[in-house]
């Protein structure tokens, strides 16, 4: 039960920075409570001041920062505390899990080391005690061979681990409040899903509070007892999450739950999500037969090196005006195969027929002619965008490639015409990417690639850095140059919500291997491998109703390394034995229905939890 004295209490805080173009205030007099053993989520889109909030609480501003008003953790005002009292409170009572750990963590320091740092600062705990504390809270957290990871350094962890790891260091003093600062927007769902269940787990077992700070609604859906929607540095709405998500009041909360993606087709309202229509019933004009990239990984200097097998035996087709999701884990494959069907990465066997002709027997000058038609959108658009060149001039670089004998004045008009069309005001034509948001240059990163008419356009991770409203945004404008242009698409994500929303087909990849392929409503409707039903059922859905009572599938084990040779058998356990690794078949079990070979569910879900199989997916 949740009780009724505040244990933090922030009343009218102001949080400004100093910088060259003058005063920005970044907090206006928010207040709010947080109730012990409650979970608040803070939500809001990037820059709306939820991180500020509660770092000024815990003092953590960066210099040019200053907070006015009043932050108060059992009688004692934060705000008023000097950085040795801050200090005492700071890791013990309050501690924060911040979004990107492998910058949290002091990368020269093995991960033992900071743990043990906690317990002696604030438990003057050392020794073979502090050693059993540290080990036994990254076995709560599920780390895997636990005793080894104290000896390792953060880099050489994956982000799932670092997230977890931060996790057991902000729990090893028991504190009573948790700020978790977007602790799974850069995680798999499947990380994510297991990093939600262990938060919650903390909160029920040991009374902790947690203040949620997100933009992802079904998060809050999953977790949050009360919500408080933040927008220019203040309040515009709270209440409880079924109030928010049921009965919400602002214009702003409106948006943020309608532009939210579901897993289950339907925007808040009810609607359904109309799906995008393929114009073309041509022959396949893109063909991908058993491609395979393989990297040589060194261990040292006379150890033999190991095989990574990032893409292994893929195949499959693409008609014009289609769009295929290409779903999957860190590490799966997706972005290596989208470079090796652009020839940019070399592949180690297979082709990739394109109308006609192999591109993988081209010569560069050839390969050059035809990327007229072929085109791709980067995952970061502040890396891929020249930062010496004008956003005009970025977009139009490829008329001057491909379009030698058109004038300057036609380049430019065609160049307005494109930014008009991708919603990029035509003002901003001389602005550097730097003078741009994140939003607006993945707009230009789409004009860039569109501007020629292509045939064909891969999206790698296009959209998963946006805000919800732009990610509604850019999905919305994807669409429309499809219907305008025929384009094809190959639409790489880790968000499977994204990609039922745009694809027409969806290809699901593990370990460098396909192991579902089907029509987006058939796989949804109807998953068959057990590795696309995990991934279903991790996904957060923005309605508390429908995700508290969901049931999540859970396999037994960890993800295999991608230096496994065997790590593709992992569903099927009968072959483990065989000495030539197996790479299990595509089988068409329905009509455009094809799934990887695999031993029965019921082998692979956990034991102690055998009600997961069923609700999966909702209705």
């Amino acid at each position: 039960m949740i009780a009724t004295i505040p244990l933090l209490s922030i009343r009218n805080l102001h949080v400004d920075f100093k910088t060259h173009d003058g005063l920005v205030e970044a907090v206006q007099g928010v207040s709010c409570d947080i109730l012990p053993g409650e979970c608040l989520g803070i939500v809001g889109e990037s820059g709306s001041g939820k991180s500020q909030t509660l770092l000024a609480a815990m003092g953590l501003l960066h210099r040019n920062g200053t907070a006015r008003g009043t932050v108060d953790f059992q009688g004692h005002n934060l705000l008023a505390m000097s950085r040795n009292e801050l200090n005492q409170i700071r890791g013990r009572d309050i501690s924060m899990i911040f979004q990107d750990p492998l910058t949290s963590l002091t990368p020269h320091l093995k991960i033992g080391t900071q743990m043990r740092e906690v317990l002696k600062t604030h438990q003057q705990m050392s020794g073979l005690v502090s050693d059993a504390k540290c080990l036994e809270w990254l076995e709560r957290v599920r780390i895997p061979l636990a005793g080894q990871r104290l000896r390792q350094y953060p880099h050489e962890l994956s982000g799932g681990m670092r997230q977890r790891v931060m996790i057991a260091m902000a729990m090893l003093c028991d504190p009573k409040l948790l700020i978790a600062d977007e602790p799974t927007t850069a995680l798999d769902v499947t990380i994510q899903a297991e990093i939600l269940d262990l938060m919650d787990e903390l909160r029920r077992d040991h009374g902790t509070a947690i203040a949620l700070i997100t933009h992802d609604m079904g998060v809050v859906a999953r977790m949050c007892d009360r919500i408080q929607v933040m927008r220019h540095g203040v309040y515009v709405e709270q209440g409880s999450a079924d109030d928010i998500f049921y009965r919400p009041q602002h214009d702003y909360t409106k948006m943020l739950l309608q532009a939210m993606p579901r897993l289950d087709g339907k925007s808040a309202s009810g609607r359904q999500i109309k799906p995008y229509q393929t114009r073309s019933e041509k022959a396949e004009f893109l063909t991908v037969s058993d491609l395979k990239v393989h990297f040589q990984i060194k261990n040292g200097f006379f150890a033999k090196p190991a095989v990574l097998r990032a893409v292994d035996g893929v195949s499959f087709d693409l008609r014009p005006g289609e769009t295929i999701g290409i779903v999957g884990e860190s590490g799966s494959g997706k972005s290596t195969l989208a470079r090796a069907v652009l020839q940019l990465i070399p592949p180690t066997s297979g082709t990739v027929t394109w109308l006609g002709s192999n591109l993988t027997t081209l010569d560069r000058q050839a390969m050059k002619q035809k990327r007229e038609d072929l085109q791709i959108v980067f995952q970061d658009p502040m890396a891929s965008l020249n930062p010496s060149m004008t956003i005009g001039d970025s977009i139009m670089e490829p008329l001057r490639i491909f379009r030698r004998d058109a004038t300057k004045t036609d380049r430019k008009l065609a160049v307005a015409a494109q930014m008009q069309r991708v919603g990029l005001e035509p003002s901003m034509i001389n602005r550097y990417p730097h003078e741009l948001s994140g939003g607006q240059n993945q707009r230009v990163g789409i004009a860039r690639a569109t501007i020629l008419q292509p045939k064909l356009v891969i999206c790698d991770e296009a959209v998963s850095a946006l805000d919800v409203s732009i990610q509604a945004q850019i999905l919305e404008l994807l669409g429309g140059l499809q219907a305008e242009f025929d384009l094809s698409f190959l639409f790489i994500s880790h968000d499977l919500s994204v990609v039922r929303e745009i694809s027409h087909r969806i290809m699901v990849m593990y370990q460098g291997c396909v192991v579902e392929m089907a029509d987006r409503d058939d796989l949804f409707r109807n998953p068959q491998h057990p590795y696309t039903r995990q991934l279903i059922s991790a996904v957060p859905i923005p309605d508390p109703d429908i995700e508290k009572s969901r049931k999540r599938l859970r396999l037994k084990g960890e993800l295999s390394s991608p230096l496994d040779p065997m790590a593709r058998v992992r569903f099927l356990p009968s072959r483990m034995g065989d000495e030539v690794p197996y790479l299990p078949k595509l089988q068409e079990r329905f009509p455009g229905h094809f799934v990887a070979e695999h031993d029965p569910l019921e082998d692979l879900v956990l034991d102690d939890e055998p009600e997961l199989e069923r609700d999966l997916t909702p209705s």
